[in-house]
């Protein structure tokens, strides 16, 4: 009887043996190696030479275009709102007489204060004996030296003091992911980017999560929002008719293979390096991984003749090389990297000796049940 047990048990292991392979959950590193030297793929060895995060810093969005734009903060606008005040001296134009409560230390006189007029379309006004006047694109001042020239002959030594409200002409349009989407008029600060972003009531994201869209006139230019500095060049001044948008768009990385956790790592940080990738992975399964098989494949994308040019290319990270510690922590992980870490080779023998318990423990068993 224990002779046919063990013939059984050889046949199932010979069976076993003549498979093509083993279930897996991740290649080994060779068999990631062979295929990409096959398919001319590079493979890069990191080391403390590979460069840093900010020299390898991935371009994921295309270069920033678009330039400050072109400031109209005290020019006004069609649709803003004039206050006009005209001071008379002498004889009263717009009614009135000497001794009003216009009067000052120089001499009698009288001030009128018009209702508030709103600048049409077209940026004309209709000023009372000083007849149609172009305002748009005039600065306060201007108008008013507009106003008292029209005046002259008509009324004694006018003067004109005019106020305007900046109105929805002068605005920018915000939407998309932040507190408070909507127009924000720009004043004669001369608003930014961030600071239209700020009044807005800011992100919904975190800023790694966050990209802005700035649109002007048909042109579109886009970045990370926490990679826009107060003085950074993409912080443009921002024009009347810019349309500002913020997307939620999570960057990550795939963790595949013999991790502890295979999952998708979000960016919590704009410089996510090597090493802190895989310690949000939970690290290496001891009892799967292959220690000097942790791989990053990755498009890497470089400009060529005008063109932006896309090579697949595969970096491999050999813990068991003390510098390649401090390699990890100098390699800078990019949006849609995919960490693959290999599976040990004793990994598959492993698995067949668990196929062989399995197999063999009903014959075990079946032999305490009988007694035999």
């Amino acid at each position: 009887m224990m002779r046919r047990d063990r013939k059984w048990i050889v046949a199932a292991l010979l069976a076993l043996g003549g498979c093509a392979g083993l279930p897996s959950s991740a290649p080994t590193a060779s068999q990631v190696i062979r295929p990409a030297d096959a398919g001319s793929i590079t493979v890069i060895d990191i080391t403390p030479a590979t460069p840093s995060p900010a020299a390898a810093r991935q371009v994921e969005l295309p270069a920033w275009t678009i330039p400050d734009g072109a400031s109209t903060a005290g020019v006004v606008l069609p649709g803003d709102m004039l206050t006009i005040s005209v001071f008379e001296v002498g004889y009263s134009l717009f009614g009135g007489s000497y001794g009003s409560p216009g009067e000052t230390a120089r001499g009698k006189g009288n001030v009128r204060n018009f209702p508030p007029l709103r600048v049409p379309e077209n940026g004309t006004i209709e000023f009372p004996y000083a007849g149609r006047i172009a305002v748009a694109g005039l600065t306060p001042t201007a108008i008013a030296g507009r106003i008292e020239r029209g005046l002259r002959g008509k009324s004694q030594f006018p003067q004109v003091m005019v106020a305007f409200e900046p109105g929805a002409a002068h605005s920018v349009v915000i939407d998309g992911e932040v507190a408070r989407p909507g127009r924000v008029v720009l004043s004669e600060a001369g608003e930014r980017l961030l600071d239209v972003i700020a009044l807005a009531g800011g992100s919904k994201a975190r800023g790694a999560d966050t990209v802005v869209r700035l649109t002007r006139s048909g042109e579109v230019s886009s970045a990370r929002l926490d990679e826009i500095g107060a003085a950074d060049r993409r912080n443009v001044a921002l024009t009347p008719g810019d349309h500002v948008e913020l997307s939620k768009e999570v960057r990550s990385v795939t963790v595949l293979g013999a991790a502890r956790s295979v999952a998708e790592i979000a960016f919590d940080r704009s410089d996510l390096t090597l090493d802190q990738a895989l310690a949000r992975a939970g690290g290496l399964n001891d009892d799967k991984a292959d220690p000097t098989g942790v791989f990053i494949f990755r498009i890497e994308r470089h400009e060529e003749g005008g063109q932006w040019v896309e090579k697949p290319v595969i970096y491999r990270l050999n813990l068991l090389d003390p510098a390649a510690y401090f390699a990890a922590q100098r390699f800078a992980m990019r949006e849609r990297d995919v960490m693959l870490i290999a599976n040990a080779k004793t990994n598959n023998l492993r698995k067949f000796i668990e196929m062989v318990n399995q197999i063999a423990s009903p014959v075990v068993t079946a032999k305490v049940l009988s007694g035999t």
